[in-house]
């Protein structure tokens, strides 16, 4: 018996079948739209919000299978929501940062610190197409991370 990965078959990878929704909560619009139309190709739902509380609310509102979410937002940061977010749910969260800190003399590893809070997975800005497929895919077999506590 010869194994495929879900949604490939004879070596072409489908859509699925029903669509996974997806929160993105970023506060650059542009970033929002182009995740939306490059998993809107594989039959994923996306959601935009622009600030983390409001992605908070949606959240409560609806049903979605993944979350992702910047780390440097207006407001409530994305550390915080990603705490927030799993305090009370263990829904896949992927984080996402463009950000680097190239002056400082030790560096802060603010995707490190989304994991410690409970963040799935990390992407780095900016990924590849093929990058956020793999991410979104993965995402619904992995679990949140246990979580340690924060010194």
């Amino acid at each position: 018996m010869e194994f495929s990965p879900p949604g490939i078959t004879d070596g072409i990878r489908h859509p699925a079948t029903q669509p996974k929704r997806i929160l993105v909560i970023d506060d650059d619009p542009c970033v929002g739209a182009a995740i939306g139309a490059i998993l809107a190709g594989f039959n994923y739902e996306t959601v935009h919000e622009s600030r983390a509380y409001a992605g908070i609310q949606t959240l409560r509102q609806s049903v979605f299978d993944v979350v992702m979410i910047d780390i440097f937002l207006p407001g409530l940061s994305g550390l915080d929501a990603i705490g927030y977010v799993r305090s009370g749910s263990s829904i896949p969260i992927i984080a996402m940062s463009g950000f680097r800190l190239r002056s400082s003399i030790e560096p802060v590893d603010y995707l490190g610190m989304a994991t410690q809070r409970g963040a799935t997975l990390c992407m780095r800005k900016p990924f590849r197409p093929a990058q956020l497929i793999e991410a979104v895919d993965s995402s619904g077999s992995l679990r949140p991370p246990i979580k340690s506590p924060i010194c």
